[in-house]
């Protein structure tokens, strides 16, 4: 009967050796796990750094052009009368007096339109295609503690370009008299821009909010 101490010593350095290549073996496969976990976190991070980026490009284009759609109607409204006086917002008074600007005011206008054209438009794609890409952020339930409000924002953020999308396309390329793409005006033709995504952002990165918001809901 054999034992332990019968065992022919090229079959126990055969095992010891086979023990250790398992060991290398498991090692590095532990090792490329690790890595390949840290490479699809960074990768990740970087998209989530990439759609805050969109985020606040979008919303400096938004503050920079609602702050002249204010200076345009503020200079149409004191060319007018009492009597000739339009109410309403922005788009409805921009439409009405198109035919009538001064140079002034037409090119304040065609400022005002070409953002939308050529900044929030090519901005709000770009943001339609990181929403289209995502497969991470966005299949988070709501009630997730860490991913969670998020995820909920996002999906406000599909809908909101979804439907501004379907508004630019109707309003802006065969209506020169148009210039902005407002949803939740006085107008309420669609919902408003989440309200709070660009600090969710920044904290589900790890930032602190260097700065109040920049969109509004429109």
């Amino acid at each position: 009967m054999s034992s332990l101490g019968n065992v022919p010593e090229w079959l126990g350095a055969s095992a010891a050796t086979g023990a250790v290549a398992l060991l290398g073996f498991v090692g590095k496969s532990f090792w490329e796990a690790v890595r390949a976990f840290r490479r699809e976190r960074h990768a990740r991070r970087a998209t989530l750094v990439r759609l805050h980026s969109l985020l606040r490009a979008s919303g400096v284009t938004f503050a920079v052009q609602n702050g002249l759609a204010s200076r345009l109607l503020e200079m149409i409204r004191a060319r007018r009368s009492t009597a000739q006086a339009l109410d309403g917002g922005y788009e409805r008074v921009f439409v009405e007096s198109y035919e009538d600007m001064t140079p002034a005011e037409r090119e304040l206008h065609g400022i005002i339109r070409s953002m939308t054209v050529n900044a929030l438009r090519p901005t709000n794609q770009a943001l339609s295609d990181w929403l289209r890409r995502d497969t991470f952020y966005k299949s988070h339930e709501p009630d997730d503690r860490r991913w969670g409000r998020l995820a909920q924002l996002l999906a406000m953020l599909d809908a909101h370009l979804t439907l501004w999308h379907a508004k630019y396309k109707g309003w802006i390329p065969e209506a020169p008299a148009h210039a902005l793409v407002y949803l939740a005006d006085e107008s309420d033709h669609g919902v408003g821009f989440p309200t709070g995504i660009d600090e969710e952002v920044a904290r589900t990165l790890g930032w602190a909010a260097t700065a109040a918001p920049l969109h509004d809901v429109a």
